[in-house]
């Protein structure tokens, strides 16, 4: 076997092992990028469902409020005659 060939042999195994490091880490990197996108989306998402929430208890604490302070009229007595008096 002629070492020239041997050498040539080990280059090309170093060669094809460093082409496939550097593919793996390319292809591990899209793929770390592609999940925090993924992440990011999912995470914007719950911040719009958030803040419709929100929203929806903003109205409801202000209906609550609104109940509260409108006083309910007191109904008349019966014997009470005030409504056949003139209004002034």
């Amino acid at each position: 076997m002629n070492p020239n060939d041997l050498m040539a042999q080990q280059q090309a195994l170093i060669n094809h092992a460093q082409n496939m490091f550097w593919a793996f880490l390319v292809i591990y990197g899209a793929m770390f990028m592609f999940g925090m996108w993924v992440v990011y989306m999912f995470y914007a998402r719950l911040r719009d469902i958030a803040d419709e929430l929100r929203k929806f208890r903003i109205a409801y604490e202000m209906a609550e409020d609104r109940k509260a302070q409108s006083a309910t009229p007191t109904p008349r007595r019966t014997d009470d005659d005030s409504r056949y008096l003139p209004k002034s």
